[in-house]
């Protein structure tokens, strides 16, 4: 479900339309739509959408905006922190310096002050998105397109992050997205980060599957690859907009850090597999084929120029984030009342079964 809110949108709607009154040139006098929400994605940072009209040297001005916010932490947030600064100079860095479709970010207001959190605004992109809620394996749009169809989405969904990856790190500033605090290398950090938000998500409560997930990914760790490449972080379709099966616009760049490739391709692999499972589960077919390990590998490497190394150990490793997030995504639910409360602690990890078969090797028998 998307992230919910107690704040009052009619008040929001108020104070939004007066600090974008402070960015507008004088005069400009704009007025703002009500505020909705997205019904069918988000877990974490709050997404308002909303139309403005407004004034400028005498024509009339129009636009349609996103603005994603932090949440209150009475809302039972998934993550410790919210740097929408960093989001922010992702979106603008990935569009000035790549061929990566994402929205035109004007705004960032990092001062609590006119709507009681940081936040910024995006341009409005017309399209489609997979949808979390329900799973897109389970039916919509895209389950009811064609083979063919669904194959130029996985194909161009790849090809995202290809383009992402050919970015040269040594030609623009992404310092902002190094970790130090966290250990020396790309790899380093991202299991120090993890271990970070663990020890945070679980608030005193073991979780044995994910105790041992990381005992693996110390045995396994590989040895150092290439020069490490902007990581998207949340890399999987449910965070792409579609215009007849092709992006046109890649959202949720609050997981994005720097790291090997396989960071980024296996978690769009182990996302999908995840909804495919509970198609399984529940006696659905899913989409059979889509997303098939080694056909969609072969894609990306032959889109990207280069090979996917160690992969078994970024799938565990994406594994293990999602198994983290779901701590706060799905223990949020039980909060809420919306599920009750599983038997035992792992319960709320709803893909422990795909972990445990990792670590035992059956994954990829």
């Amino acid at each position: 479900m998307p992230l919910p809110s107690k704040r009052d949108r009619g008040e929001l709607r108020r104070r939004l339309t007066e600090w974008l009154a402070s960015r507008l040139p004088a005069g400009a006098a704009p007025s703002v739509s009500a505020l909705t929400i997205p019904e069918t994605n988000g877990l974490s940072s709050e997404t308002l959408m909303f139309e403005a009209a407004w004034g400028e040297d005498g024509t009339p001005r129009h636009g349609r905006f996103v603005a994603r916010m932090s949440p209150q932490a009475t809302d039972f947030p998934v993550f410790p922190a919210y740097d929408l600064a960093l989001q922010y100079r992702c979106l603008n860095l990935v569009g000035a310096h790549t061929a990566v479709p994402v929205p035109r970010t004007p705004w960032l207001e990092l001062d609590e002050g006119p709507l009681g959190a940081p936040f910024f605004v995006m341009e409005r992109v017309d399209g489609l998105v997979p949808p979390d809620m329900p799973p897109y394996v389970f039916g919509g749009w895209l389950a009811d397109g064609s083979t063919v169809e669904r194959e130029r989405l996985q194909r161009s969904s790849l090809g995202v992050l290809a383009k992402l990856h050919a970015l040269d790190l040594g030609t623009v500033d992404a310092t902002f997205l190094d970790r130090p605090a966290f250990g020396a290398s790309a790899l380093e950090q991202h299991l120090g980060y993890q271990r970070w938000y663990y020890d945070w998500a679980r608030q005193g409560q073991t979780y044995p599957i994910i105790e041992r997930t990381f005992d693996w990914l110390d045995a396994h760790r590989p040895a150092a690859g290439e020069a490490p490449v902007l990581n998207w972080g949340d890399a999987r379709i449910g965070n792409i907009m579609y215009r007849d099966f092709e992006p046109v616009a890649v959202f949720d760049w609050e997981m994005a850090a720097l790291g090997a490739p396989e960071v980024d391709v296996a978690w769009m692999l182990v996302m999908h597999r995840f909804f495919a499972d509970l198609a399984e589960q529940m006696g659905l077919p899913g989409l059979p084929g889509f997303f098939e390990r080694a056909r969609a590998v072969a894609t990306y490497e032959e889109l990207a120029g280069r090979r996917v190394r160690d992969l078994d150990f970024y799938e565990v490793f994406a594994a293990q984030r999602w198994a983290i997030i779901s701590i706060r995504a799905i223990g949020r639910r039980v909060v809420l009342g919306e599920m009750p409360a599983p038997e035992t602690p792992e319960g709320i990890i709803m893909h422990a079964g795909m972990m445990e078969r990792m670590l035992s090797g059956a994954y990829w028998s």
